[in-house]
C-alpha cells in the first residue's frame, strides 16, 4: 500500500487468491486492504468439490477421461479452468432444468435456477475465477483508495449490450442503484455506500463510509448484473421485462413452462487470457441453448437416457447405479455444494415469529432420517451445524449444542410452554426439487409427533417463490444455500429475504465481520454469528447435500462447476 492510501489491484487480486489455510489467508489480507480485508475470506475458498467425474487435470469424462465408477467423498477443489482447445460452433443444446424460473431476473430473485440460466445473458463487474476469487469481467481495471473506502472502477471499452448500445458509466450506476433496492445483498452492501458517481463515460467512483474491501465479492454475484440504464430505470424497484445484457448468449424467446431459448450474441466481446472459472474468456459455441423446465425428476433422467436432453440437473440419487451404467452418459456429483433446511417465517404476521415455538420444533428433529429422505445414500449428504463446509476457510461448529437434538417429548413440553394452541402451521413445499418435498414429509411427521399441526401445501417452485415473499402467507419452507461461500453472503441474513430474520445482534456481528482487521477476531465473529443463528432458531439446517447431474458424452469442454454454465462447451459428434 502506498503512502497515499491507494491499494494496488494486482496485490489485492493475489491476496484474494490466497491458499485456503485460514490463519495465513486471513493474515495475508491485512496488508492489502486494512479494515476491508474480509474480501479475501469471501473469495478464497477452494472450489466446488465435484467428485466422480474429476481427474487430475480438472477435465471431466466429457473431455474423454473416464469418471469414477461410484460416488465418493473427495476434497474441496476449485472450479476448473476450461480446456483451451478450439471447440466446434453449431448445434442446439437441450438442458433439462428443475422447473420454470420464477423470474428471468437474478436481481429480482435469488432462485438458483434463475441465476444459472441468466448468467449466460447478463454479466457483472467482477466474476468468480477458478478459486472463487472476484476477478474483473466488465471492468478493465480498478483502484482502491483511502484505505479501502473508495473504488475507482475503469470499465472495459467496446462492450456492447444485446441491443447494440455500448456499455458505459451511466448503465453501471443505474444498474447498481437498482441492485441496492432489489437485492438483499445489495441492501447490505449499499448501507455502507456514501457515493456512486460518474467520473467519465468509462469510469465510476464507488465510495463507502467505512473500509469495505468486501465490495468485489458482493459485486461478483449474479444479482449485481449490469443492464442498460433505460431498463434499470424502468425496473428500478421491480422485475424487468426486457432481457438485455452483455453476455455471450442473448434472449430469443421465453415460453413459460415450455422453454427459454438463448442464441449466440455475435457481437460479444470476450476477455483475452483464456477461461477462468466463471469468468475469463467466454465463447458461445452453440447456435442455441434451450432451457426446458422438467419438474419431474424421473422425466429428466429418462429424457437423458433417451437422448431427449443433452444435460439434466437434479437427478435422483436413487438412480445413480442405473444411470452410471448407461454408456453414453456421464454423471457428476457435487459435494460440497449446498446445505439444506427449513426456514421459519419470523415476520410478526406468522406464528413462527415466536422464538420459543421455533426452538421447540428444532428440538424435535432427528436429522439423519430427514437427510436420507432428501438425498438417499449416505454418500450424498453429511450432517453438521455449519454455515460453511469443513473444507472452507470459514468452517466452525458453533451452535452444535442445538443441532440434532431428537427429543420429541421435550419438544412437546416446550410447545405447550410457548402457548402453542394447535393452530395449523402452513408449510409450503414443491416436488420440483425432490429433496424439498421428501424432507418436508419427514420433518412434518417428526414435528407432529411433538404435537404440532402441519398443513403441507404442495405447489410449483415459481408459485412457492412468489408465496414466500408474502409475510402473511406461510410459516415454513425448505431451500438450499451455498456451503462454499462466506457466511456473510448468505441471503437469509438480510431482513428482507423470506424468513425475515430481524435481530440487532445479527446486524452488529455482520458489521464487525466486515470491519474487523484482526483475522482471529473475524473468525470469532463468524462463530458468534453462526451460534446466534442456532440460538435464535432462525432455521432448521439439516445437512449438506450433493446434487447429481448427467450429460451426454458428446458434450465437450465441460468442466465440473458447482453451478453449471455452457459457454466454452460444444458438441463433438
Amino acid at each position: 500500500m502506498s503512502g497515499s492510501g491507494t491499494v494496488d489491484p494486482l496485490r489485492l487480486r493475489r491476496w484474494l487468491q490466497h491458499p485456503m489455510n485460514r490463519r495465513a489467508l486471513l493474515r495475508g489480507s491485512m496488508a492489502v486492504a486494512g479494515g476491508g480485508a474480509l474480501a479475501s475470506l469471501l473469495a478464497a475458498c477452494g472450489g466446488s468439490g465435484d467428485t466422480p467425474t474429476s481427474t487430475g487435470s480438472g477435465q471431466s469424462g466429457a473431455s474423454g477421461t473416464p469418471a469414477a465408477a461410484s460416488p465418493t467423498s473427495q476434497g474441496f477443489r476449485p472450479v476448473q479452468t476450461q480446456v483451451t482447445q478450439q471447440g466446434k460452433r453449431g448445434g442446439l443444446l437441450r438442458v433439462a432444468i428443475i422447473g420454470e424460473p420464477p423470474a428471468f431476473d437474478p436481481t429480482f430473485t435469488t432462485a438458483t435456477v434463475t441465476a444459472n440460466t441468466t448468467w449466460h445473458v447478463f454479466e457483472t463487474l467482477w466474476a468468480p475465477d477458478a478459486s472463487f476469487s472476484p476477478k474483473e469481467l466488465l471492468l478493465d481495471s480498478y483502484e482502491v483508495q483511502d484505505e479501502g473506502k473508495v473504488f475507482i472502477l475503469k470499465l472495459r471499452d467496446g462492450v456492447k449490450f444485446h441491443n447494440g448500445k455500448r456499455m458505459g458509466a451511466d448503465d453501471v450506476i443505474a444498474s447498481l442503484e437498482r441492485y441496492s433496492v432489489l437485492s438483499g445483498r445489495g441492501k447490505t452492501l449499499f448501507a455502507r455506500v456514501e457515493g456512486l458517481d460518474k467520473v467519465d463515460d468509462l469510469t465510476v467512483r464507488l465510495a463507502f463510509k467505512e473500509p469495505t474491501g468486501i465490495a468485489p465479492v458482493f459485486l461478483a454475484k449474479t444479482d449485481a448484473i449490469i443492464i442498460p440504464k433505460e431498463i434499470a430505470d424502468a425496473s428500478h424497484d421491480g422485475e424487468m421485462s426486457d432481457f438485455i445484457g452483455t453476455g455471450p448468449y442473448k434472449m430469443k424467446e421465453r415460453l413459460p413452462d415450455r422453454y427459454i431459448s438463448l442464441v449466440r450474441f455475435e457481437d460479444y466481446l470476450p476477455l483475452e487470457g483464456g477461461p477462468d472459472g466463471y469468468g475469463g474468456t467466454k465463447i458461445a459455441y452453440f447456435d442455441e441453448i434451450r432451457f426446458i423446465p422438467v419438474p419431474e425428476t424421473a422425466v429428466r433422467g429418462d429424457g437423458l437416457i433417451t437422448d431427449e436432453f443433452d444435460f439434466a440437473e437434479g437427478l435422483s440419487t436413487d438412480n445413480y447405479d442405473s444411470l452410471s451404467a448407461e454408456p453414453d452418459i456421464q454423471l457428476q456429483i457435487v459435494l460440497p455444494y449446498y446445505f439444506y433446511g427449513a426456514h421459519f417465517n419470523k415476520a410478526q404476521e406468522s406464528i413462527m415469529s415466536n422464538r420459543d415455538i421455533r426452538m421447540a420444533l428444532l428440538t424435535a428433529i432427528d436429522m439423519e432420517p430427514v437427510a436420507a429422505a432428501g438425498f438417499g445414500r449416505p454418500e450424498f449428504y453429511r450432517l453438521g451445524p455449519e454455515f460453511a463446509a469443513p473444507e472452507t476457510a470459514w468452517y466452525t461448529d458453533a451452535g452444535k449444542e442445538f443441532y440434532d437434538l431428537n427429543d420429541p417429548e421435550k419438544a412437546r413440553q416446550m410447545l405447550q410452554a410457548a402457548g402453542y394452541d394447535g393452530r395449523p402451521i402452513r408449510w409450503i413445499a414443491t416436488k420440483e426439487y425432490a429433496y424439498n418435498y421428501n424432507m418436508a414429509v419427514v420433518l412434518k411427521e417428526q414435528m407432529e409427533r411433538a404435537g404440532a399441526v402441519i398443513d403441507l401445501q404442495v405447489m410449483d417452485w415459481a408459485t412457492l417463490v412468489a408465496t414466500r415473499s408474502q409475510r402473511d402467507a406461510w410459516d415454513i419452507f425448505i431451500t438450499g444455500h451455498e456451503s462454499y461461500s462466506h457466511p456473510i453472503l448468505q441471503p437469509f441474513l438480510n431482513e428482507s429475504w423470506p424468513g425475515f430474520w430481524s435481530n440487532p445482534k445479527k446486524d452488529e456481528l455482520m458489521t464487525k465481520i466486515i470491519e474487523e482487521p484482526d483475522p482471529d477476531k473475524q473468525m470469532e465473529y463468524i462463530a458468534q454469528l453462526q451460534h446466534l443463528w442456532w440460538e435464535d432458531a432462525a432455521m432448521i439446517k439439516v445437512c449438506e447435500g450433493a446434487t447429481l447431474r448427467g450429460y451426454r458424452k458428446r458434450l465437450k469442454g465441460w468442466v465440473d462447476p458447482a453451478d453449471w454454465f455452457f459457454w466454452n462447451v460444444w458438441f463433438e459428434e
